[in-house]
């Protein structure tokens, strides 16, 4: 039930940052505002790693099912394969390097503020 409590805090803060999203008219996405909000709760100490870990370790452990839905479309649209699929994949590595370096900075951060 623990999970379950801690999932709703992190959607808790999804909603705060689609709520700023939505007012401020940000050119953030709400996802990344919500991660926002829950970095300066940490950082502020409103809020224990603890109090969300076994909640994101669920999320993540189950991040695979968010992604099985676009290999269809990669069968449907052959046109992916091609120059514009080199591009794409480039773009996606690019942007995954760039998001592990920063969640890493970031966990490093939250890790020396939970001693």
């Amino acid at each position: 039930m623990r999970i379950v409590w801690q999932i709703a805090l992190i959607m808790a803060f999804y909603g705060s940052g689609a709520f700023i999203a939505r007012i401020t008219h940000a050119p953030l996405p709400a996802s990344v505002i919500g991660l926002g909000l829950i970095l300066l709760a940490l950082h502020r100490r409103w809020i224990k790693p603890a109090h969300l870990r076994d909640g994101a370790q669920a999320l993540l452990g189950r991040m695979l099912l968010f992604f099985v839905p676009a290999v269809p479309v990669l069968i449907e649209h052959r046109e992916f394969v091609s120059m514009l699929g080199v591009r794409l994949m480039l773009a996606v590595a690019i942007g995954t390097v760039l998001v592990m370096a920063v969640t890493g900075a970031v966990v490093q951060m939250v890790a020396g503020a939970d001693d």
